[in-house]
């Protein structure tokens, strides 16, 4: 048994880079509604377009700061909220900044970001998530979160401890229905890179990471993809 056609996908950090490449792939290859979640409302209605461009027609977009909780309780009252099996936390930014330069507000920014806001909509849709069949509870993770890096100190602790979330999640929900999967994320071509000079080519594609999940999606409730890890075939910058 699959995630069933009827039921709705939830991305966030939707709004551009890698959460909006896995919205089209989404949108082109799987016929469920998408909920479509960022703080950025004009960059939701372009990747609605986009989506659109690809076939599926049943797209919502929320604005919505996912760090602050009463603006999560606020969105998941809505009734689109009401038949999710799949949350795919993908929100956060990344700060290049060395640990040797980094101060508390570096490391509050950055855990609001990249770690508060996946607990905050988990913790909010897990009642709905745990009332379906068959569900996937999906994050987006860093391999900075395996090895720390000096040139992002702030973010590699970031998601360091979203890993660790995630593995706790897994543990707890061993006898749900909600199969928990970590994306290893190395580097992946997104708006980040914007103005780099990096070729694209070079990084991994974002579009492959949107196949990954798809894949997830169609997998039975009798397996979990516990964690796996996608890369630059030439390895890092």
């Amino acid at each position: 048994m699959a995630i069933s056609p009827e039921s709705s996908i939830v991305i966030t950090g939707a709004s551009r880079g890698i959460g909006r490449s896995i919205a089209g792939v989404l949108a082109s290859l799987l016929p469920n509604p998408l909920i479509l979640i960022s703080r950025d409302e004009k960059g939701l209605n372009e990747t609605k377009k986009y989506c659109n461009q690809k076939g599926n027609n049943r797209i919502s977009i929320f604005s919505c700061d996912l760090s602050k909780d009463s603006e999560v309780r606020e969105i998941v009252k809505n009734e689109a909220f009401r038949n999710v099996s799949v949350l795919i936390n993908n929100a956060g930014f990344y700060l290049q900044k060395t640990v040797l330069e980094s101060g508390p507000e570096d490391y509050l920014s950055q855990f609001e970001a990249n770690t508060l806001t996946a607990v905050q909509l988990t913790n909010a849709l897990l009642p709905d998530l745990d009332s379906q069949a068959e569900s996937r509870l999906i994050f987006t993770c860093s391999v900075t979160a395996q090895k720390g890096q000096a040139r992002c100190g702030a973010y590699s602790a970031s998601k360091s401890a979203l890993n660790g979330y995630i593995q706790s999640m897994r543990e707890a929900l061993l006898d749900s229905s909600i199969a928990v999967t970590s994306i290893i994320l190395g580097q992946t071509f997104s708006t980040s890179w914007d103005g780099s000079g990096i070729d694209p080519n070079r990084l991994a594609d974002p579009d492959d990471v949107g196949r990954v999940i798809e894949s997830l999606c169609r997998l039975s409730s009798r397996t979990c993809v516990e964690e796996l890890v996608i890369r630059p075939q030439q390895g890092d910058l």
